[in-house]
């Protein structure tokens, strides 16, 4: 009753939003009218679905033709999400660099499928009626179906085989997946005739056909790749050239600015006593780095000697190391707070993390001494580790620094792209609700895939189930089990089409196209990087090269 509440006020909402923007805007005529924005007709069209759906479901007819209305508008509903795309400027960034790459991408599927129709009738041909197997106590007799069948034993279909052409697509497509290929290739191997039992490497030639295949996906898969990253390089430029143009815009009529002189700045250093600018050059040489890196190293080293059922020198010199060490972190903050005063040390993040592990350090040296392990749940030896952050140290080496800054600067780029994925996630969530929501494992057929924590009884668990899907971690047996356990009178008859259609385009989306669009966006990072460092233009102003007294120019 809830739901049904909520639905019908949300529609409300969004029905007086829509004509508030008909009546300002207009409804077809004018140069911004409601209709000439494409982001408008998506919500409008959701809007009438969401009415429609209000109006059948109070609208008395017979049960079944009702339900299937109902049904097909209760899918309808699932696209809902499509109208944060609009208000989400970041969100709808990521999806106009989609839309773009349709084109490109879409050829590269053309191919990719050419590739997969042609083996599926070469393995149409090779294997059809052969991917069967007698399943029983004592097999070790049984030669073909008629022997199975006289034992009582039962003669069954493998759930991925070359029966059909749809079959053989679906089969191929888990290949390329590379989801359980190994275990296809071996029932092709293991293959011996139509009605026959299946005998271990039986047709080794076969080989051919599955290396062959799995190879020449490899390259396919890298053109995905190649091409994502091409048309994510072409959608930056274009952006680049139209924030030019506003700003040539803007300051049109403006004249040129004249270029401000910029004042000299004494050194803050120049008015310390001798023996503070000692110490501020020891804390901004690079031996004092090299040192400190080389310490650290060795502590980690020390930790990693423990071990379980460990002597008793083993915890003496681990423990009386982790005094040394930590005394010795606790001068170089100090020297460092003395060097450049309070304000300069805590301008620098990575004198904030220098702070955060003495911090951690002298925590668990007290908590160790206080003996209050029993008392808490996490044992305080364990803020020890926070040590070996000190090893980021090497990343003030100058190579390394600019990967830092290159992740630092993709950072935004890939939150899109999460959000992004966060967005489709949950358009298949619902519509896995609404397919798979009612399946069940049944006795006579147990699940494989499906259980009780990888399932679609509700959004959480089927954001759950499509994450498990979306890493590649043994989805093609989920679908299999949506295909199978399908109760008579409990769900749809469609199923048997529609799960395939669902699993194959959520991971051709989510694995092929979003995952490598996050690797189109760290390589066009890189090439900005070196194309940068050629043109020896430095993305940080002076001021900033010795805020806390070093040359890191990161922070």
């Amino acid at each position: 009753m809830f739901l049904n509440i909520s639905g019908y006020v949300f529609s409300a909402v969004f029905l007086v939003e829509m004509l508030f923007k008909v009546l300002t805007l207009g409804l077809f005529f004018g140069s911004e009218s409601y209709c000439r924005s494409a982001w408008n007709v998506v919500d409008g069209s959701l809007v009438v679905f969401s009415l429609v759906h209000i109006v059948v479901s109070l609208t008395p007819a017979s049960h079944s033709k009702m339900l299937g209305i109902l049904k097909v508008l209760r899918l309808l509903r699932t696209l809902r999400p499509l109208r944060v795309v609009k208000r989400a400027p970041k969100l709808k960034l990521a999806v106009e660099a989609l839309i773009t790459a349709l084109k490109p991408v879409g050829n590269i599927l053309l191919m990719c499928c050419a590739f997969i129709f042609f083996y599926a009738i070469l393995g149409l041909q090779l294997f059809k009626g052969k991917f069967y197997t007698c399943r029983g106590e004592y097999i070790d007799d049984i030669t073909n179906k008629t022997d199975c069948l006289s034992a009582n034993y039962r003669w069954e279909q493998k759930d991925f085989n070359f029966d059909s052409l749809p079959q053989a697509l679906i089969s191929l497509f888990v290949m390329y997946s590379k989801d359980g290929w190994v275990t296809l290739m071996y029932d092709g191997l293991d293959a011996v005739g139509v009605d026959q039992q299946p005998v271990i490497n039986h047709n080794e030639w076969m080989l051919l056909f599955f290396i062959s295949f799995m190879i020449v996906s490899f390259f396919l898969l890298d053109m995905f790749i190649g091409v994502m990253v091409d048309t994510f390089h072409n959608c930056q430029k274009q952006q680049k050239k139209l924030a030019a143009e506003a700003r040539n815009r803007s300051q049109c009529g403006a004249g040129a600015p004249g270029e401000a002189e910029v004042p000299q700045q004494t050194p803050y250093q120049a008015s310390y006593s001798r023996m503070r600018l000692s110490i501020h050059t020891l804390c901004t040489s690079h031996q004092l780095d090299l040192f400190m890196a080389v310490l650290i190293f060795i502590s980690v080293l020390i930790m990693a000697v423990e071990h379980y059922q460990q002597p008793l020198y083993i915890k003496k010199l681990t423990e009386y190391s982790h005094y040394v060490f930590t005394s010795i972190l606790v001068i170089e903050v100090l020297l460092k707070l003395v060097a450049f005063g309070v304000l300069r040390f805590l301008r620098n993040s990575w004198n904030l993390m220098d702070l955060v592990v003495v911090l951690l350090s002298i925590m668990s040296i007290v908590l160790n001494l206080m003996r209050v392990s029993r008392h808490i749940p996490v044992n305080p030896t364990i803020l020890r580790v926070s040590r070996v952050l000190r090893l980021a140290q090497v990343l003030k080496a100058k190579r390394i620094r600019v990967l830092l800054t290159t992740i630092i600067k993709t950072l935004s780029q890939v939150g899109n792209i999460c959000l992004l994925f966060l967005f489709f996630f949950s358009i298949y969530a619902t519509l896995g609700v609404e397919f798979f929501g009612q399946l069940e494992c049944i006795e006579d057929d147990l699940c494989l895939g499906l259980n009780e924590y990888v399932n679609f009884k509700h959004f959480g668990m089927a954001l759950f189930t499509l994450f498990l899907v979306c890493t590649g971690d043994n989805w093609s047996v989920i679908m299999m089990d949506t295909l199978k356990q399908c109760r008579p009178g409990e769900c749809s008859h469609y199923l048997m089409w529609v799960s395939p259609i669902y699993f194959i385009a959520f991971v051709v989306i989510a694995q092929f196209v979003l995952a490598n669009l996050v690797v189109a966006v760290i390589v066009q990072a890189m090439e900005d990087s070196n194309q940068v460092k050629e043109e020896g233009v430095s993305g940080v102003s002076v001021a900033n090269l010795d805020v806390s007294g070093t040359s890191d120019p990161i922070y």
